[in-house]
């Protein structure tokens, strides 16, 4: 049974370059799951799914599709999927887990601009101000307690318990990156798969011209909240590069 490297790709974290490149260096033997794909599957199971209910119906059907991934023993498997620890069980000796993060603020602000710029709507509040008074905020603002976790802070009863079941799955992890020191990472990979990953740069964001300061900050800060905290456990790994 070959081997398979599972790169688990949190949105704005940098991902899309480094999943690339995994894939390039595994060429003949990767997959991804297409998210015009998941999202066709979705919506012909649940097409009265809307909001966040539509989210979470599409983040089910990849964790089937991932599934079906694993079972076909690709040598690489870089996905916008959530981190299952049953999955990890059933494939524990054929499978290492890799994934990128980012300061959960400065995830927040890029995940919030690229909405603005490629998915307007007339649900979203328009300033940034104004959409963090919404259940959307929170959502974006606690993306590695439901990468990691499985989960979201207005969805369980014990956030702290939902927070330590995050931590605990990125020590299940072989690598974990920071994307602010992307070089150290890549040296990592290249360590890690044995031959140079190649170096690329896909879908890069222009820089915000502004970052919030004051009260605006501190409400960035409390929303991300959860997110800081499995971002500061995970820099404590001996195995966070």
């Amino acid at each position: 049974m070959l081997h398979s490297l599972v790169y688990i790709h949190v949105p704005k974290c940098g991902g899309t370059s480094f999943g690339s490149a995994l894939r390039l260096r595994y060429f003949y033997s990767q997959a991804t799951i297409a998210l015009g794909e998941s999202r066709a599957v979705q919506s012909a199971l649940y097409p009265a799914a809307h909001g966040l209910a539509r989210i979470k119906a599409e983040y089910a059907v990849r964790d089937v599709m991932l599934a079906h991934l694993l079972a076909q023993n690709y040598r690489c498997i870089s996905v916008h999927a959530r981190y299952h620890p049953d999955l990890h069980d059933r494939y524990r000796g054929s499978s290492t887990y890799v994934t990128l993060l980012r300061h959960p603020v400065d995830r927040f602000l890029s995940h919030y601009h690229y909405l603005q710029r490629h998915h307007p709507s007339a649900d979203r509040a328009a300033t940034l101000d104004a959409f963090l008074d919404s259940q959307d905020a929170a959502r974006l603002g606690a993306q590695y307690l439901f990468y990691f976790g499985r989960t979201l802070p207005f969805e369980t009863n014990d956030l702290d318990q939902a927070i330590e079941t995050a931590k605990s799955a990125l020590g299940q992890f072989t690598l974990i990156g920071d994307l602010s020191r992307a070089r150290s990472f890549h040296q990592a990979l290249n360590a890690f798969s044995g031959i140079p990953v190649p170096a690329l740069h896909r879908n890069r964001a222009p820089r915000p011209g502004h970052l919030p300061d004051g009260d605006l900050l501190r409400r960035l800060c409390a929303i991300c909240s959860p997110d800081i905290a499995i971002y500061e456990h995970a820099q404590t790994l001996r195995h966070c590069a």
